[in-house]
């Protein structure tokens, strides 16, 4: 199957996630089985303006590809312009959250705001698949609320603008990311639509592959338990789960990368937000997350994280 101009074998994708998916998350989950991954979401305004926080979201390693770039904006003519700069960059292609359901990002009419204007929402698509020739995409959720379920509608929108996949997080805004995800919306939107259904949320083993294929879905795109475990692709296709010292070599490189991409300092704190995350579950996490979370030199981190596994139990 292609998605993006690109072959897959299983259809499974790291989804774009603010302040996780830079680039050491993405080269950790591709080692382990994610086939193509997004940026986290860029704001469209922000790269025109080439903000201090924005044009770095671009900058990734060679091996870091096939690569889609994740745009958010409510104004046609931003994201034309933005998808230029981005196809100008060397992407494989771009996507337009129609999903985001935090306040910052609705409150600009962006994100999931654009589940409740479809012609809006449609503009933004044609506006992008007429500025540049690689693929294009949209990533939405259900609907607005409960009482407001458009993704059909919406959908059928896009998919006239020419737009080459979707995907599809089948929660309403309202529901933000709790409740159990409206899988049978699948079933419904693969009968009408034409284009690749790529499934998002909730994906955790291989049975929720097995079931969201089974209603249709085209790829599978997996979010927040790939937070720290980058193994998980290998875990949906049939392989092991990962051992003690596959966790400390992961946590060991992680964090030099992000000191690479944003400095010691810096990467040591955003290193704490994976850190519970790679020992979920095992002996010794609770301690060990409070002793990693409040140690600021790199090579005492390190150490930490090198005791996890070498010396005696830290609880």
């Amino acid at each position: 199957m292609k998605l993006y101009n690109v072959t897959l074998t299983n259809g499974l994708l790291l989804a774009p996630m603010s302040g996780y998916t830079n680039w050491p998350m993405r080269v950790l989950s591709r080692r382990f089985g994610a086939e193509l991954c997004y940026t986290e979401m860029i704001s469209s305004a922000g790269l025109i303006m080439n903000t201090r926080n924005t044009r770095p979201l671009l900058k990734r390693p060679p091996e870091d590809a096939p690569l889609i770039a994740q745009i958010f904006t409510a104004s046609p003519e931003e994201a034309a312009l933005s998808a230029r700069i981005i196809e100008d960059a060397g992407f494989d292609g771009i996507d337009i959250n129609m999903g985001c359901p935090v306040k910052k990002v609705v409150h600009k009419g962006a994100g999931a705001a654009l589940m409740r204007d479809v012609d809006l929402a449609r503009r933004l698509c044609q506006a992008v698949r007429d500025a540049v020739s690689i693929p294009v995409s949209a990533k939405i959720r259900a609907g607005w609320d409960h009482d407001s379920i458009n993704a059909g509608e919406l959908a059928a929108a896009l998919q006239e603008t020419g737009i080459d996949c979707l995907a599809i997080h089948p929660r309403t805004r309202s529901d933000m990311y709790r409740g159990t995800p409206m899988w049978d919306l699948f079933a419904s939107l693969k009968g009408q639509l034409s284009l690749p259904v790529i499934a998002s949320g909730n994906i955790h083993e291989r049975q929720d592959i097995r079931r969201l294929s089974s209603l249709g879905a085209d790829a599978f795109m997996v979010g927040r338990a790939a937070v720290g475990n980058p193994w998980i692709f290998r875990e949906l296709t049939g392989g092991p789960a990962p051992t003690v010292e596959e966790r400390r070599e992961a946590m060991l490189e992680h964090l030099d990368m992000l000191c690479s991409l944003i400095g010691v300092e810096r990467g040591i704190r955003f290193m704490r937000k994976y850190v519970s995350a790679y020992v979920r579950g095992l002996h010794g996490a609770a301690r060990f997350r409070q002793q990693a979370c409040t140690t600021d030199g790199l090579q005492q981190l390190r150490n930490v994280i090198k005791g996890f596994v070498n010396g005696p139990p830290l609880c």
